[in-house]
Parts: C-alpha cells; structure tokens; sequence
C-alpha cells in the first residue's frame, strides 16, 4: 500500500465501524452484512505518490460519477459491485452514521468480492506511456500496431493492455494474451463497457483516450468507473481537429489531475521512486498551490457536468436523494461594448427570479476605454464567478478582457456573446472575433463548437454560470516578441 501523506491520513475515520483498508483516496469498512461501505476522500496522488493536500470535492464528485456510471451500465445488462447509494445507506449503517449529508454524498455500499489481481486497462488512442513504447519498439504492451501514428491518434481496435495491481510502486505490464487466457470473461467485459461508455461520452462531446477496471472472480466490475482518476477525457471537438495530417500532432490536455501532474514533473516527483522513503517524505514536504487546487476542483467538477448533463448538487439531489450544497450564488459582470447593448441584457435578466445571480452591468468599450479595462483586470474582483462581455461587430472585448485578467493573474473566466440581427454583418463579425481566437480563451458552448449568441445566447450563457459549470483555465503558450523583423532604414 502506497505510504499515505499526513494530510490523507489525516482523513477523519468512521466511528463504530473497523477499518478494513485505506487506499489513496478511498477508505472501506466491513458491514455486518458482510458487504462494504466505500467512502471516497479528497486525497489526490500523482505518479503513485499521496500527496500532501486535499482537493475540496473530489471524493464527491468520484463517489457520484461512479454511481453514475453504474446506472447507466446495469441498463445493459452489465453487473456492478453497487448495492446502495446516497440516502439508501444509511439502511446498512449503524444508528450514529445514520443521516449524515457528507458520508451520503462520497460512500457507496458494495458487494464484497474477490478481486481478480489485474487492472484491466483498455485504450483507444496512442497516448501516455504507450508512446514511448510504440516509438522504440512499434508495439503497445504487446500489441503491434501499425507505424505513422503520433500522441493522441487512435489505434485501429481497442486494445487491452492489462498490468498488475502493485501494493506499493508502479504496476508492471503483463502479457495480454496471457490474461485472455485466465481472465476471457473480465477482458470481454472490460472492452464492451468501454465501447458502452465511450459512445455515450461521446454523444456528450467528450472523447475517453482510456481507462482501468477491476473485476470480482465472477465478473462482477467495481472499484470506480470512468472517473477521472482512472480514465482520460478530452474534448471530442479538440481531439478531432488535431488529428490533422501534419507532423506534430498532440493529444489534446484531458480533463482530469494533469494540472496537478504538471507541477509535479516541475517539482521532479515523476523521477522519484514510491518505494524509496526518503523520495517519499520529501514529496510529502512539498505544498500543492491553493490556485491548483482550486482548478483541480473545477476540472472535477467540470467533466461531471458534462458526462451527467447536471452540477453535482443537483445529482446527489435527484439522483441520490441527498441535499447537499456546495456552492453560493454564482456572481457575474455583464459588460456591455455599448450602451444600445444594455435594453437587451436587461431585457433577459428580467427572464431570471431574483437571487439566481447576484449580477452586476457596466458599459466598457475595448477600443476606447482601454486604460479602464485594464483596470478594471487589475482591480480586486475575487469572488466574481464569470464575467460575461456582449456587444456587436468586431467584438474585441472578450479576448481583451481574458489576456488582461490573465495578465493581472486573474484567471476569471469570460464569456463572450455576440449580438446583432440575424444574418448581419455585425453579428457575424461578433462571431468570428470570440469563435476565432487562438486557443479558444473565451468560453463558448462545447457542445455546438460555437459562440453564445443573441438574446437566447446571453439567456443560456447566464443560466450556465448559475446552474451549469465552467471549463478550468486552458494552459497559455506564450510566445516571444519579435521586434524590427525586418527594418529597411
């Protein structure tokens, strides 16, 4: 078992129930009727070592998305290790557990099974530490695969590249073939639930890279499902415009603790040893960024609401019959490239009850009021959820807002909707100046690839920030400044 940091094994126990196991993130405990609770924490850890931090949320969203999944997956008639969730376990505690909103929203009752000691991993595009062996040697755990392909490329079929279950230390590839051979039931699973999850993901414009299970001896599947800590999701938009032909192709950043794992190979953690004690303590030493925290919780967040289609709260809600709540009413700055914009951000406001949003309006014109916008990037608006920019023409204001925030070291989001009548110039060119930034800065709607717009636009881009979630910060590549190219006196 991996050495556990202060801070996770910190991690309040239950009382009147034994510890059966304290795993990275997740805590189990025997229940007398002989099945287990699961209780998922928010402890992160990254190339297989606890780090010395929590991430609000995260055991939450996890515990939710794996009930998630099991839903949809039982509809198929596929077996998972759930048996009661939510509001639904507190028939299997003891009285004192009984009704407590946290324990209901990160644990799950399971069936006790034997695990089979394999994780069973499936991929279906070239990515992460496959790369490195397809480079040297054209195969993949095994597998050959034809040449030509770069990072993030699909592979021709599915592959199941399975590797061991370390206690401590990194997992060892094994044999493919030769888990087939013992395993035939728990690979076939493996690949279909893939193939069932991957073309829902999909429908929700999300493309899943890979992911690990576990199986009982029967087949049964458990530990989590599809989450983010053991699975990649991209944008599926993303991942298809940067299969392009060219020579240097990327697999696009996936929504899950890469953030996290960037900092770590800043830090040196991915050439440490997990098995050295010392390694171990001097990763324990390290602080993760309150900052980086705060976007890992976002990107949890995030990719929940895209798969479910709904904010955690309102999941554990509807679906687990647990009211719980995470977050205040979301504030937002309406800015207006013009005062003829303000009759129709008034107008949609009065569509809203009040205490949806505490909203605030200004009027800010980027090609005139420059130094006020910089300002206004500058000043102390922490606390301001998303700031939503509109207006007509070529609308500069949102990309100028997010380099300005960016700049100031305010990663606030920005919206940008553009407005004018339909089939205009005006409004095209609204369109074009958000739609065409490079790298997407400004927050558009994923699942159209396209820019908020109209009237309906600022409606949906106001309902998304008080009942939707936002993308965390992309990474921003900066590029050098090349003064007098050429001078010719």
């Amino acid at each position: 078992m991996a050495t556990l940091s202060p801070m996770r094994a910190g991690v309040n126990l239950l009382n009147g129930l034994d510890l059966l196991s304290r795993g990275k993130v997740r805590d189990t405990y025997p229940l007398p009727s002989t099945n287990l609770l699961s209780v998922a924490t928010n402890g992160i850890s990254i190339f297989d070592f606890v780090l010395n931090a929590l991430v609000p949320l995260k055991g939450v969203i996890l515990n939710a998305m794996n009930h998630f999944w099991c839903q949809h997956l039982e509809g198929f008639g596929i077996k998972t290790h759930l048996l009661a969730a939510g509001a639904d376990i507190d028939a299997h505690l003891p009285d004192a557990l009984r009704g407590n909103v946290d324990l209901q929203s990160r644990a799950i009752v399971i069936r006790r099974m034997q695990m089979a000691p394999v994780e069973f991993i499936v991929r279906a595009v070239l990515t992460g530490s496959a790369v490195k062996s397809y480079r040297e040697t054209g195969k993949v755990c095994g597998h050959i695969i034809p040449p030509g392909l770069q990072d993030g490329d699909a592979f021709p079929y599915l592959l199941d590249t399975p590797t061991t279950k370390a206690e401590e230390g990194h997992d060892e590839n094994m044999d493919f073939m030769q888990v087939r051979q013992r395993y035939p039931q728990q690979t076939l699973q493996a690949l279909q639930v893939f193939q069932i999850c991957s073309a829902y993901a999909e429908s929700r414009g999300i493309k899943i890279a890979d992911t690990k299970f576990e199986f009982g001896a029967d087949g049964t599947i458990g530990d989590e499902i599809m989450t983010p800590d053991s699975s990649r999701f991209w944008e599926y938009q993303t991942w298809l415009e940067g299969r392009k032909p060219t020579a240097d192709r990327k697999a696009p950043p996936p929504y899950d603790k890469q953030l996290v794992r960037a900092w770590g190979i800043t830090k040196g953690i991915n050439k440490l040893n997990p098995e050295n004690l010392g390694d171990v303590l001097r990763v324990h030493s390290l602080d993760l960024p309150e900052g980086l925290i705060r976007q890992t919780t976002q990107t949890y967040r995030y990719i929940f609401w895209r798969l479910t289609g709904t904010t955690i709260e309102v999941y554990l809600r509807e679906n687990m019959d647990v009211q719980a709540t995470f977050r205040p009413v979301p504030r937002i700055a309406i800015i207006c490239g013009s005062e003829s914009d303000l009759p129709v951000v008034r107008k949609v406001l009065d569509q809203f009850f009040p205490n949806v949003a505490h909203v605030s309006i200004h009027v800010m014109s980027c090609h005139r009021n420059p130094e006020e916008l910089r300002d206004y990037a500058r000043s102390d608006i922490r606390g301001t959820d998303a700031v939503i920019c509109c207006g007509s023409k070529w609308l500069e204001l949102p990309g100028d807002l997010d380099a300005q925030l960016h700049a100031a070291g305010n990663d606030i989001p920005v919206i940008g909707v553009a407005l004018g009548a339909q089939g205009s110039r005006s409004l095209l060119a609204a369109q074009l100046a958000i739609e065409e930034l490079p790298g997407t800065p400004v927050v558009i709607n994923e699942s159209s690839g396209r820019c908020y717009t109209g009237e309906n636009g600022l409606y949906d881009a106001i309902r998304r920030v008080a009942f939707g979630e936002l993308p965390p910060p992309k990474p921003r590549v900066n590029k050098p400044v090349q003064m007098n190219v050429f001078q010719n006196f």
